[in-house]
C-alpha cells in the first residue's frame, strides 16, 4: 500500500510548499533529497534516464528536443555509432551524463573533475585538408575543414567557435569533445556568408597549442546559382551546381572542378570529393543512417532535416521529384563516355543536359564511391545522385548511363552526388 500513496503525497508537498522533500520533512530547496540510511545498508542516490546515443540521435530525426527541453539531464549508456555522430549528438563520443542545450542545440557532457583537460603536443593546420568552396555573398554550405594533431592525451575541450578575419562573416566551430591518445583530427564546420572575396584566416588555440587555417573565398560570379524547373506542374528552383562544385565555374561546362561532393545517404558530411584518389579511402565507414535521417515528413510532404548537406531554403530531392524533373525534361549527353567501370577516373567531360522549363541543367557523370571500400567506380560511363526517399534499408538515387534514366534503390553506404532543390 505505501506505493499506492506515495505519489498523492509527493504532490500534496509540492502544491503545499513548492518544494519536495524525499527523506525529508524540511526541504531548503525545490528537490531535497535525503540519505534513507546512514550506514551503507541500502542503496542510496538517484537514477536518471538511461539512453544509448543512437536513440537521441532517432529523437532529434524525430523532433523530440527543442527549446521546452533546454537543461534536460540523462546518462548515456553508449556513444552514437560514428556516422550518427552530427547534429544534436555531435560531441557525443562516450558514456557519461549529458545535458540538452537549446541554445546549441546539442547535448552537452557534463565534464568530471577528474577528466583530464585537453594537452597536445603538435597542432598541424598547415596540413589541414578541405572539402565545399566559399563564394562571395553565398552562405556557406558543406564546407568543412580538418586539422590533424599529434601527441593528443585523451582529456576533453570545450566547442570551439572561431570568427573569421581578413574576410569575415564566417565562423569555424568545432564540437566539444575529447581527443585521442595519441595522433587524431578536428574537424571544423564552416559556417556564414562571407562579405568579401579573398581569404579567410581562422585563429585556432587548443590543448595548449596554437596555428591558423584559411579558406580561400571566391568572386561572386556571373553564373546562375539556380533556376526556375517546372516539377509536377508547378515552377521550383534547382541549383546549378552538385553539392561541393566550384561556385566560381560555368556549371554548364564539364570539368573536375563542377563534379563536386559525394555524400553516403542520410550523412551530412562528404565522404570524398572530385580530387580524392580513385583508390579505397582509409578509415570509410560501411554504417548506414536511420530512416528519416534526410525526410522526417513523408514522399508528399517532404521535411528537411538538420542531417540534410543542401544550403538553406533547399534539400535533397524526394524520388518523385526526380521522376516528375525527368518527366518534364528533355535531355541529351555530353562529351566522351566510357564502357568499364574503373576506366573514366580522369574522365570529366561525360555529363547529362537537361531542358526543363526553358533552362537548361547539366549533370556530371560522376559515378560513385563503392560501398564496401570507398573506391572510384563508374566515373563517365554512370551518373548517381541521391533522392531523400528511403526503399526498406536501401535509398532511392537517380542514376543515368549514355542511353537510360531511372530510378533505382541503392545501399545508404554509397558515396553518390547531391543536387539540391527548393523546398
Amino acid at each position: 500500500m505505501k506505493k499506492i500513496y506515495l505519489l498523492p503525497t509527493v504532490f500534496l508537498g509540492i502544491l503545499s510548499y513548492g518544494q519536495l522533500g524525499i527523506n525529508n520533512s524540511d526541504p531548503k530547496s525545490t528537490l531535497d533529497v535525503v540519505s534513507k540510511t546512514t550506514d551503507g545498508s541500502t542503496a542510496e542516490g538517484f537514477i536518471l534516464p538511461r539512453v544509448t546515443g543512437n536513440a537521441l540521435k532517432a529523437a532529434e530525426v524525430a523532433g523530440v528536443y527543442g527549446e521546452d527541453q533546454n537543461a534536460v539531464l540523462v546518462y548515456v549508456t553508449e556513444e552514437p555509432d560514428p556516422d550518427n555522430r552530427t547534429g544534436q549528438v555531435e560531441g557525443m563520443d562516450s558514456p557519461g551524463f549529458y545535458y540538452f542545450d537549446a541554445g546549441s542545440n546539442r547535448w552537452l557532457k557534463m565534464a568530471l573533475a577528474v577528466t583530464a583537460t585537453a594537452h597536445i603536443t603538435q597542432l598541424m593546420c598547415s596540413s589541414s585538408s578541405d572539402s565545399g568552396f566559399l563564394e562571395e555573398g553565398e552562405p556557406a554550405s558543406g564546407v568543412n575543414t580538418s586539422i590533424p594533431y599529434n601527441g593528443g592525451n585523451g582529456g576533453t575541450y570545450d566547442a570551439i567557435s572561431i570568427p573569421s578575419t581578413g574576410v569575415t562573416g564566417l565562423t569555424a566551430i568545432l564540437p566539444s569533445g575529447t581527443l585521442n591518445n595519441g595522433s587524431g583530427t578536428l574537424n571544423f564546420t564552416i559556417i556564414g556568408t562571407p562579405l568579401t572575396a579573398g581569404t579567410a584566416v581562422f585563429d585556432l588555440t587548443i590543448g595548449g597549442e596554437s596555428c591558423g587555417f584559411s579558406r580561400t573565398v571566391v568572386a561572386s560570379s556571373s553564373f546562375a546559382d539556380q533556376v526556375n524547373v517546372l516539377i509536377n506542374g508547378q515552377t521550383r528552383q534547382m541549383l546549378t551546381r552538385n553539392l561541393g562544385a566550384d561556385p566560381s565555374q560555368d556549371p554548364n561546362v564539364p570539368s573536375q572542378s563542377i563534379m563536386g561532393n559525394y555524400y553516403q545517404w542520410g550523412k551530412k558530411n562528404p565522404v570524398a570529393t572530385a580530387y580524392t584518389s580513385s583508390a579505397s579511402i582509409s578509415g570509410w565507414s560501411t554504417s548506414t543512417a536511420a530512416n528519416k535521417s534526410w525526410n522526417s515528413g513523408t514522399e508528399a510532404t517532404p521535411v528537411k532535416t538538420a542531417n540534410d548537406p543542401c544550403p538553406t531554403g533547399f534539400r535533397v530531392p524526394t524520388r518523385n521529384e526526380w521522376l516528375q524533373f525527368n518527366s518534364a525534361s528533355t535531355n541529351t549527353t555530353i562529351g566522351t563516355w566510357v564502357t568499364a567501370a574503373t576506366n573514366g577516373s580522369t574522365n570529366f567531360s561525360a555529363a547529362i543536359v537537361f531542358s526543363n522549363n526553358g533552362t537548361t541543367l547539366t549533370l556530371p557523370t560522376g559515378g560513385y564511391r563503392n560501398e564496401t571500400t570507398g573506391s572510384l567506380q563508374n566515373r563517365a560511363r554512370f551518373g548517381y545522385y541521391w533522392s531523400n526517399t528511403e526503399s526498406s534499408t536501401n535509398a532511392f538515387a537517380i542514376n543515368f548511363g549514355v542511353s537510360a534514366i531511372n530510378l533505382t534503390a541503392y545501399t545508404r553506404a554509397d558515396g553518390f552526388i547531391v543536387r539540391c532543390i527548393s523546398e
